[in-house]
Parts: structure tokens; sequence; C-alpha cells
């Protein structure tokens, strides 16, 4: 073998080192195989559930959601641009006063626990990540879903509806105790009972990231 052809197959063995990564990431993502979990994110990413929109809820509206002033997630009241009397609203989606925002929100939804403390706890949980994102908290909604009554006391800007909670479609899957669903209906991250606030902050964050809010188009005065 000449020096001119060691040359090349060394060139060629090179090219073919720098370029197998790309491949290879495109193959881990198409069958997201060997992608660490967390940094794609912290649950079941794109579970096997049926969209909101087929939940078949019985979303309920409290007084003050009549009126113009609605409260935030904050508890503070706040001028609401939508009245819900005489709001024709899409067939299975949470009310559109109860979304406190012009634009389309995320929703946490979550099945209320039987027993009252837990149920308290829990919605108080999730009241307080909400609370935590500061002024992307309009963007985000809160949903508790309960069969047949409530047990807890309603905590502000939360919206509820009765129903009975969809299971998975793939009887494999672990029970889920927590939601993260898009402004589409559908489920995009799904946690078990071992998630933290901390982990579900970090993806709602990155949800919001990479949807950023659109432009509002002022119209001529």
């Amino acid at each position: 073998m000449t020096h001119v052809m060691r040359q090349r197959l060394k060139l060629v063995a090179l090219l073919g080192l720098l370029s197998a990564p790309l491949p290879l990431a495109w193959a881990m993502l198409s069958a997201q195989v060997g992608i660490p979990e967390g940094r794609v994110a912290n649950g079941a990413l794109l579970p096997k559930v049926k969209p909101l929109t087929d939940w078949s809820l019985d979303y309920l509206v409290t007084e003050n959601a009549t009126d113009n002033v609605t409260q935030n997630a904050t508890g503070n009241a706040t001028e609401s641009a939508v009245n819900a009397v005489g709001v024709k609203e899409t067939p299975g989606m949470p009310p559109l006063a109860a979304r406190g925002a012009d634009e389309q929100r995320f929703w946490l939804s979550w099945p209320e626990p039987n027993q009252p403390q837990l149920a308290a706890a829990q919605a108080e949980r999730w009241w307080r990540l909400h609370r935590a994102l500061g002024k992307e908290a309009p963007r985000l909604g809160r949903l508790v879903v309960a069969e047949k009554a409530f047990v807890h006391p309603q905590v502000p800007g939360e919206q509820r509806a009765l129903g009975r909670w969809p299971a998975p479609n793939d009887a494999t899957s672990v029970p889920h105790q927590l939601r993260l669903i898009d402004p589409h209906g559908q489920v995009v991250v799904a946690y078990g009972p071992e998630i933290t606030p901390q982990a579900v902050m970090k993806d709602v964050r990155r949800l919001l990231k990479r949807n950023p809010v659109a432009p509002r188009q002022v119209g001529p005065r």
C-alpha cells in the first residue's frame, strides 16, 4: 500500500468518525432510545392518553365567573375580557372564563384524591407552583377532576370538572397523578406519584419558552 493510499484511508476514517454522531443522534431521537429522560421531560413524554376534548367532563363555573371580575392564579382580582354568560364553548374544553387570558393556555390537570387533607395539600402544591411562574402565570391553567363531588375547598384560579379521570390507553402504563396538557388539548407529559413541583416547574418553563406568545396585532385607530 502506497503512502498516498494510506493517507486517503486515514482521511476517510477521520471523516467517518466525525460524521458518526449525526446519524446516531437521529436514530436515538426517532426511536426515543438512549436519551436521558430528564433532558426531554421529567415524566412520560407524549403518553398514550386521549386528548382533553375527549374526556367528557362537566366543567363547573364558579359564581364570580359570570361577572366581569375573576380571580387570577395569585388570588388577586383582575379584569376579565370574557363574560361567561352567553359564551359558546368548545365541547370538552375548559370554559373561557376560567382561562383568564386572551391567549390559549397550557393546563396542569390531576384527579382529586378521596382524602380531604391530601386533596387540599395537592391543590395548594400546584397553586404555589402556578404563582411561582410570575408574569407567565396567565399562560397556565389548573384543572382538577373529581368523579362525583369535591372534598377540598376551591383554591383561587382552580378550574373544576366532574367526570371520570381517563386512564392511559396503554394498560401497561403507570397510573398518572398529574398531566401537562398543551393548548390544543393533547397530553404532553404525564407524571407518576414520585413527581416533585420542582421537576414539573422545569417542564412548564421549558414548554412556555419553546412556545412564545404571538405578538398582538394592533388595529387601526
